[in-house]
């Protein structure tokens, strides 16, 4: 897997695998946020002081997990995240440093607007990642994420959020968005930085 994973983000700057996550690994994970979801707070857009709740421009709840201490069950995705930030750095000079994921649920009916992660006042994320946690997912549950070319003139990829399914990306090549969903929709999404984090 780790192979692929390189050799997709060297030749084309994303890649999508399918089962990453297994079903009985899925329903601890979902044990897990059901147990959390009142920790769950409403994200938020802009930046420092500036920031505040838009849902225009996007709805979802997240809570964040320290990838230095995960919880059992996220070690193995910490361990395999691990793994690419060292391979990326060692075979293609990536100059990664530091990782950070949270957990994430959009309501039914929500979405998050085209936006890139890198953005201009902490330009250090460099890699993105998604995990897509729901047990279930069915075409007609909607939430796809659409990922568009450079300019955002064209779409390369439309993702349905299937079981397990992992989605990696340059952060700074791909602006990206998150279609509205018909019924929750569970993920960890997170970032590889060039910076070490406070």
């Amino acid at each position: 897997m780790l192979d692929i994973i390189l050799q997709q983000l060297h030749d084309h700057g994303m890649v999508q695998l399918a089962n990453v996550l297994d079903s009985s690994e899925l329903t601890l994970i979902n044990d897990f946020i059901e147990e959390k979801k009142n920790e769950f707070l409403p994200a938020k857009v802009g930046h420092g002081a500036q920031r505040m709740r838009n849902e225009a421009i996007r709805g979802d709840y997240t809570l964040w997990l320290d990838p230095k201490a995960p919880p059992e069950i996220f070690q193995k995705l910490t361990l395999l995240l691990g793994n690419v930030l060292e391979a990326l750095n060692s075979r293609y000079y990536f100059g990664l440093r530091d990782l950070e994921y949270h957990l994430a649920y959009y309501p039914e009916g929500f979405f998050y607007s085209r936006h890139i992660d890198a953005f201009g006042k902490d330009p250090s994320r460099v890699v993105s990642f998604v995990f897509y946690l729901n047990e279930t997912w069915n075409k007609e549950d909607a939430g796809e994420l659409v990922i568009y070319n450079h300019d955002g003139k064209e779409i390369l990829q439309k993702i349905t959020p299937a079981p397990g399914t992992m989605v990696i990306f340059l952060s700074r090549e791909f602006p990206h968005e998150v279609l509205a969903c018909h019924k929750e929709r569970r993920s960890l999404t997170g970032w590889m930085h060039n910076k070490i984090l406070e």
